[in-house]
């Protein structure tokens, strides 16, 4: 009942278009955003269609993003970050469910791993947008979600505010531990956003120490 109050005093709009929608992104702006096909490679970016092998083997995870980050993705990752509307999470992981059905990924045992927020940043935002993400994904794709493999030891400044690769980097550097050993074997870890690729990469380099051998961190959109 409270809800469908809501709903009368408050109709809900496309956050896009800003048109009366039922749903956050409505069928006439979801055709706007383009779905990328292919992986890329989080040492030097290079686009890696399907069945090339990755261009340098050491870089600890194959890295993907759904969509770029410009009006239409940015509008629906504001708000879910920044104006706090949770089902904002729904459309995002649509976006990227579609993507990984693209990629026909090797089979494997894949576990879904969202990255975690410090406990200062969740507490302050209250709730972790990558696990929203990572929780609807893992329905869509049927593959099974665990929140206890990863933990975040370090609270750290928004990547968003420093600029540079070396300072975002450096910004992350050993924030992220294994919180099981051996860690899955074969781990899709899960963000909103790439833009240097330094926290997935962190994330990544903490379960390769624990563990797991095929590591590929997506996003819902590449800066």
């Amino acid at each position: 009942m409270f809800k469908f109050l809501l709903d009368v005093l408050f109709p809900p709009r496309c956050l896009i278009c800003d048109k009366h929608s039922r749903i956050l992104l409505c069928p006439e702006c979801e055709p706007k955003l383009k779905i990328a096909d292919t992986l890329f490679c989080g040492s030097c970016g290079a686009r890696l269609p399907r069945g090339r092998r990755e261009c340098h083997p050491k870089f600890p995870c194959l890295m993907g993003a759904a969509t770029i980050y410009e009006a239409e993705s940015k509008e629906l990752i504001w708000g879910l970050k920044f104006r706090y509307l949770k089902s904002a999470a729904e459309p995002l992981a649509r976006l990227l469910g579609t993507y990984f059905s693209k990629l026909n990924l090797p089979a494997a045992t894949w576990t879904i791993v969202p990255v975690p927020l410090s406990k200062e940043r969740e507490r302050e935002r209250g709730f972790n947008q990558a696990e929203l993400i990572a929780n609807r994904f893992a329905r869509f794709t049927g593959l099974p979600l665990n929140l206890n493999v990863l933990k975040r030891t370090k609270h750290t400044a928004p990547q968003s505010e420093l600029k540079g690769h070396e300072l975002r980097f450096k910004n992350v550097q050993g924030c992220f531990e294994a919180a099981v050993n051996p860690a899955p074997k074969a781990v899709i870890l899960i963000d909103d956003v790439i833009t240097s690729g330094a926290t997935l990469s962190e994330a990544a380099k903490a379960l390769k120490a624990a563990g797991a051998r095929k590591i590929i961190a997506l996003a819902v959109a590449k800066a």
